[in-house]
């Protein structure tokens, strides 16, 4: 009951229609409308969206770290990584006062009865014969392609892999110390699953924020202690503020227990929202060549007049999930692979709604093209650089609006073209493209006589650890924004033969 009284107290920060649908329910709860302020500009962002039994990258290979040859293979806090994950939590408070916990609580709706996230067999509820599956080991929900939400492993305050930190206005806030526990409700209809869905943090000291000042939350993966996503859907987070620093974790079906008692909470009873989606998996092949001939002149260094002369040269639906989102780069007469005078494309689509009136930022995690045995093929700089074959590149930008939209049916036009239709074109507005990747539309160098390379394209390496940010709104709801997104490759001559993949994970962080 507590939990819905909170919902209706946001008033205006949620949408209308839930805020209608809480207010039936709870009728007298705007006489505490004043009892709790919200957080605002309220965001999560994963360091993974994989699905949390997904830890392999596009070769099917895991982290190893005694392993030199696998070290670079999806390692913990990686886009491809779903079992192994950070997160980052960004929000303003509402109030000025004294802060000394925080709490976390995972659930798969945004009020009500709490039910951890997750798709693994069984319940966890004492009174039922019917065990929920382990996350980890043989047989188990991992190697069936399921997964609960959980937290694993012990964590410690600092930056480095392993541990959570909180930021204040943007400085580090030390004395902090995290607790995990299972806060679910045995009243929820669902089966329970028994993990870790309840984080707090609490500092006897504490500290003043101001209102409107932002807060961060930073979990920071290592290979043994991390966040295991869900296996699939939609999660959402409750976040609450309080001014005391105990009794903020409660017993098994009390997820509120001291707050109408005690009044320790002072912004809260609001959540952000994350979903589960799958990778974009890259294969494409680089095939064995040769090439040999004899001369007195090196065509490198010389340039010859006449005859055998040259220059020298330099080196709203959602989009289904088809054959795995496997993307096979290359000739596709020639097995896929990519060639030394011709670049080489395909593409992928991302598309997202949501009704965060604070707008929303995209972002992708991943790693250039490599084989098994440690080769890859040279990533872009994370700006704007043109196709240019002959030369190592892998990169990938958007597509235009036009271009994309001129992909449209007859018969889907014509649905568009009635009056009142509820349906539109394709477009990534409101969102608005990070420049180094916006330009990925034209011509890439695909051998057509008198070509103009003119498309453009980025890809920033540190984005394994660090998601780069590709697209962005800040004010107001997203009804459906679409993008298409275009990879390039390109091998030089010596670029070693093999079967190279990658995973590209796309990341949304809405702000509520």
């Amino acid at each position: 009951m507590y939990t819905l009284k909170s919902i209706v107290r946001r008033g205006s920060a949620l949408g209308a229609a839930v805020a209608v649908f809480a207010a039936a329910i709870v009728p007298t709860a705007p006489v505490f409308a004043d009892a709790l302020n919200p957080l605002t500009e309220r965001s999560l962002l994963l360091s993974s969206s994989a699905p949390g039994w997904q830890d392999m990258d596009g070769s099917g290979n895991s982290y190893d770290a005694p392993n030199a040859a696998l070290q670079n293979y999806a390692p913990a806090g990686s886009g491809p990584n779903g079992r192994k994950t950070g997160e980052t939590f960004t929000f303003k408070v509402s109030s000025t006062a004294e802060v000394k916990g925080f709490s976390l609580q995972y659930c798969t709706q945004a009020a009500g009865y709490c039910q951890s996230p997750g798709n693994n067999t069984g319940d966890a509820r004492d009174d039922l014969p019917t065990a929920r599956e382990a996350n980890e080991g043989p047989g188990n929900a991992h190697a069936n392609k399921r997964s609960d939400f959980n937290f694993v492993g012990t964590w410690n305050e600092g930056t480095t892999a392993g541990t959570y930190e909180v930021r204040i206005n943007n400085a580090t806030s030390t004395g902090w110390t995290l607790a995990t526990d299972n806060l679910e409700d045995d009243d929820h209809s669902g089966n329970l699953s028994g993990k870790d869905n309840y984080a707090t943090l609490v500092n006897e000291d504490g500290g003043t924020i101001n209102n409107g000042q932002l807060v961060q939350i930073i979990f920071r993966p290592s290979e043994t202690t991390y966040i295991t996503n869900p296996g699939s859907d939609a999660f959402f987070v409750k976040i609450n503020t309080y001014s005391s620093d105990t009794s903020l974790i409660g017993t098994h079906n009390d997820p509120t227990p001291n707050v109408q008692t005690d009044h320790t909470v002072i912004d809260g009873g609001v959540t952000v929202a994350n979903v589960m989606t799958d990778s974009i998996h890259i294969t494409t092949k680089v095939l064995e060549t040769m090439a040999f001939s004899v001369g007195v002149h090196n065509r490198d260094t010389d340039v010859l007049d006449g005859p055998g002369g040259s220059v020298r040269n330099g080196t709203c639906d959602p989009i289904q999930v088809v054959d795995a989102n496997r993307l096979n780069l290359g000739n596709p007469n020639a097995e896929y692979s990519l060639e030394t005078g011709r670049a080489w494309d395909v593409n992928s689509y991302w598309r997202l709604s949501s009704n965060s009136s604070g707008g929303a930022t995209v972002y992708y995690s991943g790693d250039t093209l490599r084989n098994t045995v440690g080769d890859f093929i040279r990533p872009l700089d994370p700006t704007a650089t043109l196709s240019n074959p002959g030369t190592e590149q892998f990169g990938l930008g958007f597509v235009d609006d036009a271009e994309m939209q001129s992909e449209v049916s007859s018969s889907f036009l014509a649905e568009v073209a009635v009056a009142d239709s509820p349906y539109s074109l394709p477009s990534i507005d409101p969102l608005v493209k990070t420049a180094s990747y916006a330009g990925g539309s034209g011509n890439i160098g695909q051998g057509v006589q008198g070509e103009t390379i003119d498309a453009e394209f980025a890809f920033d390496e540190d984005s394994m650890q660090v998601p780069a940010q590709i697209a962005q709104n800040t004010d107001g709801v997203l009804s459906c924004a679409t993008a298409k997104m275009r990879y390039v490759g390109n091998i030089a001559a010596d670029t070693p033969a093999g079967v190279y993949t990658t995973k590209i994970n796309y990341l949304a962080a809405p702000q509520y």
